[in-house]
């Protein structure tokens, strides 16, 4: 986080700092007990045991990506983040402590995950046809919707694709004759297992957003984007929505709060 340290050398020796620093301890305290801790969602997300196929390690590199892989699986505080949460103002996007004004910046981002920051903005169609786009990309199709009277247990609903089922898809390691076709859908497997797990969470923590695909084809052209600007655009937004009063649960690259 960046924030105003002050034209004070003595900051953290001030005891109006710890004073204040309590008072927002007290605040948060008695927020959470009235109105309850925030539903963070976090998906872990591990790579294969024997690790990444040089192949397919080749591929993310070449994609930009080489850094997220490294992001180790973190748990997060739900009662600090809904804290924070309360401390989010939306006209600004940043946090009003009492001290001083914090936000979460592009440099927290390249620094803490490794992701370009600099390039093309990710902006795309949102009604492509996802099912032939995943047959594309992934090498495999979602089956058609399937309604039910009071759940939603299809695969594929809208852009949003079920992290079980596509899992289940790149269970198996890859073959050793695999064509470089193949090679390239695991790679895109890889690539939005870690878009959806720790940059585009879903509040629903069972689905990921397959309209990254769509900025992964062709591979070697990922790395024209700045997706650590859209990373930062979707963690300003859950942040925004999550600040409402009636919100309890909270998506977005947590990792960061």
């Amino acid at each position: 986080m960046g924030g105003d340290n002050g034209s004070g050398g003595g900051l953290w020796g001030d005891g109006r700092w710890w004073f204040c620093c309590f008072l927002v301890v007290v605040a948060a305290t008695i927020f959470l007990v009235v109105l309850g801790v925030l539903k963070c969602r976090r998906r872990s997300c591990k790579l294969p045991h024997n690790g990444l196929d040089p192949q397919i390690a080749r591929y993310i590199t070449e994609a930009g990506f080489e850094g997220l892989f490294k992001v180790p699986n973190l748990e997060v505080d739900h009662a600090l983040i809904t804290a924070l949460v309360e401390c989010w103002r939306p006209e600004t996007h940043t946090f009003h402590l009492p001290h001083r004004e914090m936000g979460i910046t592009l440099q927290d981002i390249e620094v803490m995950l490794g992701v370009l920051v600099v390039g093309l903005p990710l902006t795309g169609s949102v009604k492509l046809g996802w099912p032939a786009l995943c047959l594309e990309l992934l090498g495999h199709r979602p089956p058609n919707l399937i309604l039910h009277p009071h759940e939603n247990k299809s695969i594929l609903a809208g852009a949003r694709l079920r992290f079980t089922w596509l899992e289940a898809q790149f269970r198996g390691p890859l073959a050793a004759v695999a064509t470089d076709e193949v090679v390239q859908q695991h790679a895109h497997y890889h690539i939005l297992l870690r878009l959806g797990t720790i940059l585009f969470m879903d509040k629903s923590a069972d689905r990921v957003s397959v309209m990254p695909l769509q900025f992964l084809s062709p591979i070697s052209k990922a790395n024209k984007y700045s997706w650590g600007s859209g990373a930062l655009a979707s963690l300003y937004r859950h942040l925004c929505k999550a600040s409402e009063m009636k919100a309890m649960q909270m998506g977005g690259t947590l990792i960061l709060v």
